[in-house]
């Protein structure tokens, strides 16, 4: 994955600093243009973090054949996009080779993301449900004010530390990771503008569901599963899925397949001498690529490295 960052001085190099995107930026409030782009870029997945300290209007024409979504990180926008009013938190979303227009407010921090759009539509669809992938017909998406607290608690500390190592887009179970929690963020805030209300089912059918995707865990050892991949093959919505996890285990899907994960990982390290196994082979059967993140994984669960863990023998 392609990953960059671009400290910008001029409004016309912010035009073109943004991969795949054919559009102009013209500066319309005075004083000197200061902006900043981050990217992490792949053949099927283009994720944009933009920063501007001006006024801009942005025209242009979207990707051809992707879906885009984007949404303020930090504040509510007043603005004017695609012919609509922005007043508050929204998603703005395109077509795949739509043409846009963007009048933004004086300084913008925004995120986006573009998969390919059958992609983005299966997901939504299999992830939400139906009605949310009517949504995405509509270029403003209103979403309540409640729920932007994802945006600043969760997704910009995470994107914060990914920035800052950048071996984060080198290995592919990480970058799958990135891609996850991006998307899940933004489809969180997708399913809260629906306003449809949680559909309760039976305790044993949550516990099922969780016994799943225990399943599905176990038989895939060596791939780093996500939270989207598991609702993918369950068929299962991300609220269901959440549900069923903080009803049955007290905890988030991502926190308890992280745990059964690490505990596999902390089983073979105990029942294996260091000359039998090594640290990184036995965290790779399990997923685990990136050896930093793991490290750090395994001591915040078990209170300590995986090298201070007792072998046998």
């Amino acid at each position: 994955m392609d990953f960059r960052v671009s400290a910008l001085a001029d409004v016309h190099d912010h035009s073109l600093a943004v991969n795949g995107w054919e559009q102009v930026y013209r500066q319309m409030t005075p004083g000197r243009y200061e902006s900043r782009v981050v990217q992490a870029s792949s053949s099927e997945f283009h994720f944009f973090r933009e920063q501007t300290n001006r006024r801009v209007v942005q025209a242009g024409v979207s990707p051809a054949g992707f879906a885009s979504l984007a949404v303020p990180l930090y504040a509510p926008v007043v603005g004017t996009f695609q012919g609509q009013k922005v007043d508050g938190y929204a998603l703005m979303q395109l077509g795949p080779g739509e043409e846009f227009r963007f009048y933004t407010p004086e300084a913008m921090h925004y995120v986006g993301v573009s998969l390919p759009a059958e992609t983005m539509f299966e997901l939504v669809a299999v992830t939400i449900g139906e009605e949310a992938a009517r949504q995405l017909r509509r270029n403003v998406v209103p979403f309540p004010a409640e729920a932007a607290q994802a945006l600043r608690q969760r997704l910009a500390p995470f994107l914060d530390a990914s920035e800052r190592d950048g071996a984060v887009f080198a290995h592919p179970a990480s970058i799958k990771r990135f891609q996850d929690e991006v998307l899940s963020v933004l489809l969180g805030l997708l399913e809260s503008a629906t306003g449809l209300p949680s559909r309760d089912l039976t305790h044993a059918t949550y516990s099922d569901i969780v016994k799943r995707c225990e399943r599905i865990t176990e038989d895939n050892t060596q791939e780093s599963l996500t939270v989207l991949d598991l609702c993918r093959m369950l068929r299962c919505s991300r609220r269901t899925l959440q549900t069923s996890f903080q009803r049955v285990a007290n905890v988030t899907p991502v926190e308890y397949l992280r745990s059964i994960r690490l505990n596999a990982v902390h089983r073979l390290l105990r029942s294996t001498s260091a000359d039998e196994l090594l640290i990184g082979d036995a965290a790779a059967r399990w997923g685990f690529t990136h050896l930093s993140y793991f490290a750090r994984e395994y001591r915040d669960l078990f209170g300590e490295l995986p090298s201070q863990t007792v072998r046998k023998g």
